[in-house]
């Protein structure tokens, strides 16, 4: 299912029913994905604009500069990270996040402004991104998936997360942005003990 080049949430930033179930059905898709079709393969230059988005917010993320981070995101954005690992309706089961844009402004402040006491220091990573697939989404959107691997350190606690990453992207007069980020973590329902970081 595609989702509207409208606002991706409410006007206050939140979200509505029918909201989660666009999400739910474009992560379905995602799911079900066998070959693209040759309709919805994006051009070389839309392609590698796209890509350079990714590897430029996994960069940020490691260096730690976060509000650039952000100025990546729409302003109806979603960062979505389920509690599970079969894809289950996220209106009927838990996230680990579901975040619209405030929530995201208000983390990324509370990480940058020493107040996430969990995160003292914040965590060091290093983000890769692999297997980058691509689809257009209308005229002006891209969705793209990709597997990722992250190598955390916390107070000298090395750990790995991986999974996959369902993004949905838009051409704006600044560039492709971000509209949805969805990380699925291959263990999102095992205990996660301290993702307070950002993925």
């Amino acid at each position: 299912m595609r989702v509207p080049h409208g606002r991706v949430t409410m006007p206050d930033g939140t979200f509505d029913m029918p909201f989660y179930r666009r999400m739910h059905a474009l992560v379905q898709g995602w799911q079900t994905l066998d070959e693209i079709p040759a309709d919805r393969l994006p051009n070389a230059d839309d392609r590698a604009a796209c890509e350079r988005l990714l590897h430029l917010e996994a960069r940020l993320i490691d260096g730690l500069r976060l509000e650039a981070w952000l100025a990546l995101f729409t302003e109806d954005c979603a960062y979505w990270i389920p509690a599970d690992v079969a894809a289950a309706d996220p209106a009927r089961f838990v996230s680990w996040e579901f975040n619209d844009r405030r929530r995201l402004e208000e983390r990324v402040e509370r990480l940058e402004g020493g107040r996430a006491f969990s995160q003292i220091p914040i965590t060091r990573t290093t983000h890769i991104y692999s297997n980058i697939e691509m689809l257009t989404h209308g005229q002006d959107g891209m969705e793209v998936l990709c597997n990722f691997l992250i190598q955390a350190n916390l107070l000298g606690r090395v750990s790995q997360r991986a999974g996959w990453n369902g993004f949905l992207l838009r051409r704006t007069e600044a560039g492709w942005r971000i509209v949805l980020k969805r990380v699925g973590l291959f263990d999102a329902d095992l205990s996660q003990h301290n993702n307070s970081f950002t993925l």
